[in-house]
């Protein structure tokens, strides 16, 4: 599942930002994406402080439309590209394209209302050098010091997959995705890992099948403290909708078995995937076939299945 473009079929604009001169002072340094949500309030002022913090490297993910302010923004922040998508993009898709022009070996992502600590971008690049994991998911707290629940864990509960909120206790708790898509990420695991699924539109599910393909690659996201940032917004409302996207991360994840140091994805496995999903006949058997594929290509990229990863999956309090 490759998510890089070639040159001419990028779907995206970039503006602002001298990328090959700095190239190579960037490399072994942090990224930082930024996705936007509600108003475009103290823009300005946002890119400045980012760069103030020590991000040499920052990406903006704008929204597809309202892009007046752009080049007079590239103008002012020269350390910061503006990232504009030719149509409307999920947000998983927006972090696929903003980590195909990061130049950071590692890249954090987060939202536009939230407010990072003085010491984020230190504390990200000294992670990237005593770390090794795919993903560190960050501390996050409301303007009250409350913290907030950014650990994901996996249950079934009546033969459906739940997830199930923590508040973080230590270092070093798993979690089963980054929460909000909000994350410290090693670039180049991402990208090798194939990002998050363009196809699977609903945020519940991209970032549901991200993180299950990651565990069961053998790949890790866990949390830790020293990154900390702040949030007047919160995080936004799940919707766990059993939708199209459903259908999809159903066959990616929940069909899949891990037999003989394998993946597969049995035939016998349809009527239940038809049946339980919905669809027609003839196009959920050609997304079956497709995905069979898929589960084919990558079969020994797995080292377990969704099963397994929920059964092993320990809650600490």
């Amino acid at each position: 599942m490759s998510i890089t473009p070639s040159t001419s079929d990028k779907a995206y604009t970039v503006v602002g930002g001298q990328r090959e001169e700095r190239a190579v002072a960037v490399a072994r340094n942090t990224s930082l994406i930024v996705l936007h949500r509600g108003g475009k309030y103290r823009r300005h002022e946002l890119f400045e402080k980012l760069q103030r913090l020590g991000f040499e490297d920052v990406l903006s993910l704008e929204p597809a439309a309202d892009t007046y302010d752009v080049e007079a923004l590239s103008q002012q922040h020269s350390g910061v590209r503006f990232l504009i998508p030719h149509q409307k993009l999920s947000i998983g898709a927006q972090v696929n394209i903003g980590m195909q022009e990061a130049l950071g070996r590692v890249v954090f992502v987060v939202w536009n209302d939230m407010e990072l600590d003085r010491n984020c971008a230190a504390a990200a690049a000294r992670l990237g050098d005593e770390t090794d994991h795919l993903c560190i998911v960050p501390l996050m707290r409301s303007e009250k010091g409350e913290t907030i629940p950014t650990l994901a864990a996996p249950a079934f509960h009546a033969g459906r997959l739940r997830v199930v909120p923590l508040t973080p206790v230590r270092d070093g708790i798993p979690s089963l995705y980054p929460v909000g898509y909000v994350g410290l990420y090693r670039r180049k695991r991402f990208l090798a890992l194939g990002g998050f699924d363009a196809l699977i539109e609903n945020s519940f599910w991209q970032k549901m099948d991200f993180g299950l393909r990651a565990h069961m690659w053998g790949e890790h996201i866990v949390y830790h403290g020293v990154l900390r940032i702040t949030t007047a917004a919160g995080l936004d409302a799940e919707d766990t909708t059993p939708d199209d996207s459903y259908r999809r991360f159903y066959l990616k994840n929940l069909s899949l078995r891990f037999r003989d140091d394998q993946g597969i994805l049995p035939l016998s496995r349809f009527a239940r995937f038809f049946l339980k999903t919905g669809g027609g006949l003839l196009s959920s058997w050609a997304l079956f076939r497709s995905i069979q594929q898929w589960v084919f290509d990558n079969r020994y990229r797995f080292r377990q299945d969704s099963r397994r990863i929920t059964e092993l999956w320990e809650v600490e309090e």
